[in-house]
């Protein structure tokens, strides 16, 4: 049995992008993984290096990072683990299991996109308010 998105790998979006070779899927998905990465580098070295200067006492002006701080990070984090758990097979209704099985996925899969658009939406907002 063959469906109209055997072409493209299965994707979960029901509008295939067929420009995009396998190639350039790939390098994109590696470019953000490593740009996810980055972000959280910059956000421990930042939080090392205030603590440091606040213990020396050098400088009083610098901010105390505090839990709420890492929860941003935190949700993007869940979120993303989350959505790249699911197996994308189970997404569509021609999955083989049972159509509980295809609605605990896509129940998970926006429990992961929530948690993800919560955390970017928090960091937006506490940047708004330190700004």
């Amino acid at each position: 049995m063959s469906s109209r998105y055997d072409d493209y790998d299965r994707h979960i979006c029901l509008i295939p992008i067929p420009s995009l070779s396998r190639l350039k899927r790939d390098v994109g998905i590696y470019i953000s993984g490593g740009m996810f990465a980055l972000g959280w580098w910059f956000f421990i070295d930042s939080v090392v290096y205030s603590s440091h200067l606040r213990r020396n006492g050098d400088d009083d002006s610098v901010p105390f990072v505090s839990f709420e701080d890492w929860l941003c990070g935190i949700f993007s984090t869940l979120g993303m683990i989350i959505v790249n758990l699911i197996d994308k097979s189970r997404l569509t209704s021609e999955y083989m299991g049972s159509g509980t099985a295809t609605r605990g996925a896509r129940l998970c899969l926006f429990v992961g996109f929530a948690a993800m658009a919560g955390g970017l939406a928090g960091s937006c907002v506490s940047i708004s308010i330190i700004t």
